[in-house]
């Protein structure tokens, strides 16, 4: 799947999100090995930011529905998690605002829950560098299958990421 592709639907389930419908919260990229969506409840509309607002700390009520996210995740069958968040919006969004989630936070979650877990944390608002796509083919040639791949609202680093992934696997 290209980048264009890739970002189109990630802006379609962003929007449906926000609308308040979350049937769809990932895309497939390269079928039942990789999938791409945005970290959990970017764009819920009791909890996220939306559309051109940074979204604030997760408060303690919103933990049910961070751990539902990441029901869903282990129920669909993901076995990994590759994260492009920078550690500063880890601990913005699941630290800061008392979620309480886990000691390590959100990744430490997905530990807890069995997910394998890659961080590679990429700068907001900036085209992830070769090296991190690098980074991240890596873990993805390294982790169990399916990989869920996120940043925060998956545009700007997880789409070019994914992009690069499928580039290189369906170049094989």
């Amino acid at each position: 799947m290209d980048l264009e592709n890739i970002r189109s639907g990630l802006e379609r389930i962003r929007a449906q999100i926000y609308g308040g419908d979350e049937a769809e919260i990932w895309i497939w990229v390269i079928p039942e090995r990789l999938a791409c969506a945005q970290r959990p409840l970017r764009d819920n509309p009791r909890f996220g930011g939306g559309p051109g607002r940074r979204p604030p700390p997760l408060p303690p009520e919103a933990r049910p529905f961070a751990e539902a996210w990441v029901d869903r995740v282990i129920q669909a069958g993901f076995r990994s998690v590759i994260s492009l968040l920078e550690v500063a919006q880890l601990e913005h969004h699941y630290v800061g605002g008392g979620l309480n989630l886990h000691p390590e936070g959100l990744l430490g979650y997905y530990r807890s829950r069995g997910l394998a877990v890659e961080s590679i944390p990429c700068t907001d608002y900036q085209p992830p560098t070769v090296s991190q796509k690098q980074q991240a083919l890596d873990a993805f040639h390294r982790l169990p299958k399916p990989v869920l791949l996120h940043c925060s609202a998956g545009i700007d680093r997880s789409s070019p990421v994914a992009a690069f992934l499928s580039e290189h696997e369906n170049s094989k």
